[in-house]
């Protein structure tokens, strides 16, 4: 039986066997739908239209109707997980990263072939943290004096980033108006910070500035600057 052209097909007619010496006869009306060859792969970032540079995307890499052992993927960057499961991690300089897919037909029919282009992104820029929660938007914090004494700076990524990116503060600035600025090393104010902020006046804004951070788990890339965070002091 020939499998046609693309589309349902129909078999019918007698199927004719013997069984004890007679032929006995089965109707035979069954149908079939023949499918073009597969010629293009999927490729898709689990998360989202673009690869992001400093972080590990997560992609899934399929061949329609090619099994994931019998498919070949070829990308600067790119890892194989397991099965159809892939990571990226964009390397430095490239604005774009190209996937390249082949897949070997189970029939015996040869090889087939795809790509995708994908757009590679800086990550944004984070936002500072104080006492777990992030700057908000167009606002300042507004915390009593000994709050913000004890409080630690931290910083993370707004919710429009659907990475969860853990991130290390290593130090700052902290700036009350007419004293000087203090260089802070690590999360939380030292000695002088403490000393400039017991100086500040009640309802005073002090501002932490210069916030360094690093990608806890990539500590060699090179992240955005950190917007200033401002403090308002309710005491």
């Amino acid at each position: 039986v020939g499998t046609g052209g693309v589309g349902d097909h129909k078999i019918t007619g007698k199927l004719i066997y013997i069984q004890d010496g007679n032929e006995v006869e089965v109707l035979v009306d069954k149908k079939f739908t023949t499918i073009n060859k597969p010629n293009s792969a999927t490729i898709s970032a689990d998360k989202m239209n673009v690869v992001y540079r400093g972080v590990s995307n997560p992609m899934t890499i399929t061949f329609a109707g090619i099994q994931d052992k019998d498919i070949r993927v070829n990308a600067t960057g790119l890892s194989r997980v397991k099965g159809s499961s892939y990571i990226m991690k964009p390397k430095k300089g490239s604005p774009e990263v190209t996937i390249n897919v082949s897949g070997k037909l189970p029939d015996g029919g040869g090889t087939v072939s795809d790509k995708a282009t994908f757009r590679v992104k800086p990550i944004p820029p984070p936002v500072g943290k104080l006492r777990g929660k992030l700057q908000p938007d167009g606002k300042c914090f507004r915390l009593p004096r000994a709050s913000l004494k004890n409080a630690r700076v931290g910083a993370g990524m707004s919710e429009d980033f659907d990475f969860d990116l853990p991130l290390t503060v290593t130090g700052f600035i902290f700036k009350v108006d007419g004293q000087p600025e203090v260089k802070v090393v690590g999360t939380k104010l030292n000695d002088r910070a403490i000393k400039a902020l017991s100086k500040a006046k009640r309802g005073a804004t002090v501002r932490i500035e210069e916030i360094s951070a690093v990608i806890t788990s990539n500590a060699g890339y090179d992240l955005r600057r950190i917007a200033p965070m401002c403090i308002e002091l309710a005491n």
